[in-house]
C-alpha cells in the first residue's frame, strides 16, 4: 500500500509538469476539425532572456480570425537562431500561441510576423 502511494505521487508530480513542455514547433499550415486545437508557435522574448513573454503582451498583437480564438499555449521553449547568433543560446524560453478551431473555413495570418495556413473542416 505504501509504494503504491509513493508511485503515486511520482506520476502525480510527473504529470504535473509542463508537457515536455518543451519545444514548441512553428506550424506553417494546419488543418483542424471544429473544436480541436493547436499550439500554432512558440514565442520568445525579444531581449532572448530566460522568462517567456507573458500572454497579455502576445494575445494584444494577434489577428483576428474569423475561424477560430487564440488562447495562452503555456511556457516552453523554441529554438532561436537570432539568439544562437547574438548570445550564443540555442534553446530560449517561450510562451505558446493556442489555436481553437471554431468555424469551417479556410484563412490566411500572420502571428508575430510568421504566416500561418489555417483549414477548419
Amino acid at each position: 500500500m505504501k509504494r503504491i502511494g509513493i508511485l503515486g505521487l511520482a506520476l502525480g508530480i510527473l504529470l504535473a509538469q509542463p508537457a515536455a513542455a518543451g519545444d514548441f514547433a512553428y506550424h506553417r499550415s494546419v488543418s483542424l476539425k471544429v473544436g480541436q486545437s493547436i499550439v500554432l508557435k512558440g514565442v520568445r522574448n525579444h531581449n532572448c532572456g530566460t522568462r517567456p513573454p507573458g500572454w497579455a503582451s502576445i494575445q494584444r498583437q494577434l489577428p483576428k480570425s474569423k475561424l477560430g480564438s487564440f488562447s495562452d499555449g503555456g511556457t516552453g521553449t523554441v529554438q532561436s537562431n537570432f539568439c544562437r547568433e547574438r548570445h550564443d543560446i540555442k534553446r530560449v524560453a517561450a510562451r505558446g500561441v493556442r489555436f481553437t478551431a471554431r468555424t469551417r473555413g479556410q484563412e490566411r495570418l500572420t502571428i508575430l510576423r510568421d504566416p500561418v495556413s489555417i483549414t477548419v473542416r
